[in-house]
């Protein structure tokens, strides 16, 4: 009973500073050495109450994401780590609208007051595609935001 008040007061200190994923909490609660029935019983308490939910965390996590800029490549991969499911992952991120929507906002930022030659146009792709977005997605916003790919000088 004591080592099961233990786990479940580390299980909230680890979901206190943020929400967490179940894979995550388990593999932390692992890292402690706690008993493997224990952990069993600790994580059926934390769902039952609702203390953890993974596709709440998944709908806070895509959206806080999409918040910082991030593009759906780099927000799976994430997800992947914290050993969300690709059934879970995948139906959180098939709008593909609000990844466009906040591409064209970088983008727009990025080009303004910014010279158009080919440096500042790699640049901007390279940093882009860092974030996690799609390359063919760059090019065309890159075009429908008017920063065409410039010529090389022996094109």
């Amino acid at each position: 009973m004591q080592d099961y008040k233990k786990v479940l007061n580390y299980s909230f200190l680890l979901l206190r500073y943020r929400p967490r994923s179940k894979q995550e909490i388990i593999e932390r609660l692992n890292r402690k050495k706690y008993p493997a029935a224990v952990i069993d019983k600790v994580m059926r308490s934390l769902e039952e109450n609702r203390y953890i939910n993974d596709e709440e965390f998944v709908r806070l996590y895509v959206s806080s994401s999409l918040n910082r800029g991030w593009g759906r490549k780099r927000i799976d991969y994430t997800l992947k780590k914290f050993g969300i499911s690709e059934g879970l992952r995948s139906s959180a991120l098939k709008n593909k609208q609000p990844f466009k929507e906040k591409l064209r906002d970088l983008v727009q930022k990025k080009i303004s007051g910014k010279p158009r030659d080919r440096k500042a146009y790699q640049k901007i792709i390279r940093s882009l595609a860092a974030k996690g977005f799609d390359y063919e997605d760059i090019i065309r916003e890159l075009e429908v935001c008017g920063f065409n790919k410039p010529r090389f000088s022996n094109e």
